[in-house]
């Protein structure tokens, strides 16, 4: 059997569509990260597809601003968009999103981050000591800086969120999986950075690059998921 990603899909890919992204077959840092934690990413939990409807609309918003103006549409009872490629909004979510967005676009680090470069970046590589097809998908990469940056949204305090992105959300095995692509494909040792914004107002924005210390252990959550991936591969 072909493989898909050799036969159509390699190294940096700007403008991909997700769809053909996620059909790609390569091993990925969601796959790596259930393997530690089973329950992460439960796609039947209510709280998070609803955070999820919420956080796919503002990267959308604040990294691909014409196409959000294209798939969504602000309606006052959320009800079904009269256009059939329109996703509808509630009053409260939209105003929630232009408040972030307000907030966003004023943060001075934000401003130094995100100046230039490119919104939902695939990169396409193969780990050279296992030779397996691997895969990532950058929410923004700013090449000037040689800067990897994560959006997340949080429903809380940014500044917890923040503190307990190594413990509980794996942010570091995930940026550092981001980075050794980057290493592959460009040989270049990447800043990695995530930049968090509340959900309510104030709408306080946190940007923080990640430490040698956080990503040394996310390198060591790589290693500790791919031994497991290579017992018992999933299916």
């Amino acid at each position: 059997m072909d493989d898909p990603l050799h036969d159509s899909f390699s190294g940096i890919q700007f403008g991909l569509d997700y769809s053909a992204y996620e059909a790609a077959q390569a091993l990925n840092q969601s796959t790596l990260r259930r393997l530690i934690a089973p329950d992460w990413g439960d796609a039947d939990d209510p709280h998070r597809l609803q955070a999820l409807g919420f956080g796919n609309a503002g990267h959308c918003l604040l990294l691909e601003p014409e196409r959000f103006l294209e798939e969504y549409t602000r309606n006052p009872d959320g009800t079904l968009s009269s256009q059939e490629s329109e996703v509808p909004l509630s009053v409260g979510t939209w105003e929630a999103l232009m408040n972030a967005q307000r907030s966003f676009w004023v943060h001075p680090e934000v401003k130094r981050l995100f100046v230039s470069g490119h919104s939902e970046v695939s990169l396409f590589w193969e780990n050279p000591e296992l030779q397996i097809p691997c895969k990532g998908r950058l929410d923004w990469w700013n090449p000037e800086l040689g800067a990897i940056i994560d959006l997340k949204f949080a429903q809380g305090s940014g500044c917890d969120y923040v503190r307990n992105l190594v413990g509980r959300r794996y942010l570091d095995l995930q940026l550092a999986w981001y980075r050794e692509g980057m290493q592959q494909l460009l040989g270049i040792e990447a800043q990695a950075w995530v930049v968090v914004i509340e959900k309510s107002q104030p709408n306080q924005v946190y940007a923080h690059q990640l430490s040698a210390r956080e990503l040394a252990s996310g390198q060591q959550k790589i290693a500790k998921t791919i031994a497991l991936w290579q017992r018992e591969p999933p299916r």
